[in-house]
């Protein structure tokens, strides 16, 4: 007898959730259905090259389906056990809840494969009795239009983001099964109880290394060569172990060097850096912003992480403008005028 598979939807076929739905349809566990909304028609015709330092080199993936909208996939192909939410987590702009909307069932349990701390808090708010399972990556990949490329490991560790709602044993069962379906021979995925402590340890990186990057217009290696590890990466990743503690997170001195060694011999860009040079919004509302507002919480000094947010927060509204999200009077507005921006959607 034929064993049921798992149907799955993935959201965001970004690098990371491009190698995501790699892994799921080679455990071959899973029925996998993609969201993709840029390079739709690309997958459906050649689909997408996978340049991978775990599997290898595949000139044509392509899921069990790809749909254009969580909407349409869940009309054709839904409910589904698992969802999968890989796309940037940018709250200001695209509340990753409005996307769930479209595919809910109370049955379906929900895979945030995302960066930043706080991310459940929303997602409770909106859906009191949803399932919610914490996805932490540490891979490193770029998507360059039709082609991913990964450089380092699929390392990405699972686990229940506790609904007070539901039984624990029951969402401790359901993100262990996600677990199986995601792994493989090539890649490394584990369950972990303490979803807090993983996303505390990547946040030593992100907030530190990921921020500093986009905002100097730099790669990490090059980063690193210019001196901007010592100035600004350390003393900000220092400061994060430190909010961490506060938080209930003991995090060791020693993953500092760890961290620093993020991309291997490679001139990498990490994911915020790619979208600045694109033009795209970024995450630093969960990767930065967050983390300062629970440091001011616990009345800890943040000094590097508080410029570094204020600064991405500047450049966020610059791209926002950009993008026609709102318009400034054609005359400067007196700053005792207390201007507030419009926002048009």
């Amino acid at each position: 007898m034929t064993e049921r598979k798992d149907n799955v939807l993935l959201i965001g076929m970004g690098a990371v959730g491009s190698i995501a739905a790699y892994a799921l349809t080679c455990s071959g566990k899973s029925t996998v259905t993609c969201v993709v909304r840029s390079h739709y028609d690309l997958m459906v015709t050649k689909g997408l090259k996978i340049d991978s330092c775990d599997y290898g080199q595949n000139d044509g993936f392509k899921p069990d389906h790809v749909e254009k909208t969580a909407g349409e996939a869940m009309k054709k192909h839904g409910p589904f056990d698992y969802v999968v939410i890989a796309m940037k987590n940018i709250p200001d702009v695209s509340p990753i809840e409005n996307i769930a909307a479209e595919c809910y069932d109370e049955k379906t349990a929900f895979v945030l494969l995302q960066n930043g701390i706080w991310i459940d808090k929303p997602f409770f708010k909106r859906f009191p009795k949803a399932f919610l399972i914490s996805g932490v990556s540490m891979i490193g990949a770029v998507l360059y239009t039709d082609t991913v490329k990964q450089m380092g490991p699929d390392f990405v560790t699972f686990g229940p983001f506790l609904n007070k709602n539901l039984p624990e044993e029951l969402q401790i069962a359901r993100c262990k099964r996600f677990v199986e379906l995601y792994g493989n021979e090539h890649n490394d995925a584990r369950y972990a109880f303490n979803v807090k402590e993983t996303r505390w340890k990547k946040l030593v990186y992100n907030s530190a290394m990921n921020t500093t990057c986009a905002v100097t217009g730099v790669d990490s290696g090059r980063l690193d060569l210019f001196g901007g590890s010592d100035s600004l990466v350390i003393p900000a990743m220092k400061e994060v172990i430190a909010i961490a503690k506060a938080d209930g997170v003991v995090i060791e001195d020693s993953i500092i060097p760890y961290m620093l060694k993020g991309g291997g011999g490679v001139y990498y860009p990490p994911s915020m850096l790619v979208d600045v040079r694109k033009g795209n919004y970024t995450e630093y509302r969960t990767i930065i912003a967050n983390v300062v507002k629970i440091a001011n919480y616990y009345k800890v000094p943040a000094p590097t992480l508080t410029i570094l947010g204020n600064i991405l927060h500047i450049m966020q509204m610059s791209t926002m403008e950009k993008k026609g999200r709102f318009v400034l009077p054609k005359e400067r507005p007196p700053r005792e005028d207390h201007y507030q921006i419009q926002f048009l959607d």
